[in-house]
């Protein structure tokens, strides 16, 4: 799973992966809101709900992550 550079709800914060498994199941532990940085509301600047399943390659406004498990230490 890839995550949008500009998707954020509070357990994200400065948290690194090991791999894709640790990120999914911190997603799956996640019951906080998301939110878009660049909108800084619920939805993104395409009007859409901003959800990790919807924030994803292929929407218009996705940018992936500098913290991709492939390329981010855990911390």
């Amino acid at each position: 799973m890839k995550l949008c550079r500009y998707l954020r709800w509070k357990g994200f914060y400065g948290r690194g992966f090991r791999d894709d498994r640790d990120l999914a199941a911190a997603l799956q532990r996640n019951d906080a809101q998301y939110s878009c940085l660049r909108t800084c509301q619920p939805w993104g600047p395409d009007d859409s709900l901003t959800v990790p399943e919807r924030c994803q390659p292929g929407r218009g406004c996705f940018t992936l992550s500098p913290k991709d498990p492939s390329a981010s230490p855990l911390t």
